[in-house]
């Protein structure tokens, strides 16, 4: 057996990894309360999930023309992930959505 052999395995455990960060961070979006924390956990899970699952394509499609187009999807959502949480949190800001603040007065008692 030889590294080249090994390749394949890899790749798709990267991609099982991709899918585990991705299942959790669903579970994460669903506990948190506020709109802002769900927004920066949805873009930064989405970001990390989806680089891990197309690293792992990646390595299962070898050096190919597919590997340049998959390399060139990951920049490009790279890129945009970032960018379209952004637009999302300023126009909420902007629209005069402000997150609810719990000091230790506010705090129910149990």
């Amino acid at each position: 057996m030889s590294v080249l052999d090994l390749v394949p395995l890899l790749g798709k455990t990267i991609m099982v990894l991709g899918l585990l960060i991705t299942l959790f961070g669903v579970y994460a979006v669903l506990r948190l309360d506020g709109f802002y924390a769900r927004v920066v956990v949805t873009s930064k899970v989405e970001a990390l999930g989806f680089m891990t699952v197309i690293a792992g394509a990646i390595l299962l499609s070898g050096f190919s023309p597919v590997s340049l187009k998959l390399l060139l999807i990951l920049l490009f959502e790279l890129l945009t992930v970032s960018a379209g949480a952004h637009a999302i949190v300023r126009s909420a800001w902007i629209s005069g959505y402000r997150a609810r603040t719990v000091t230790t007065r506010e705090a129910p008692r149990d």
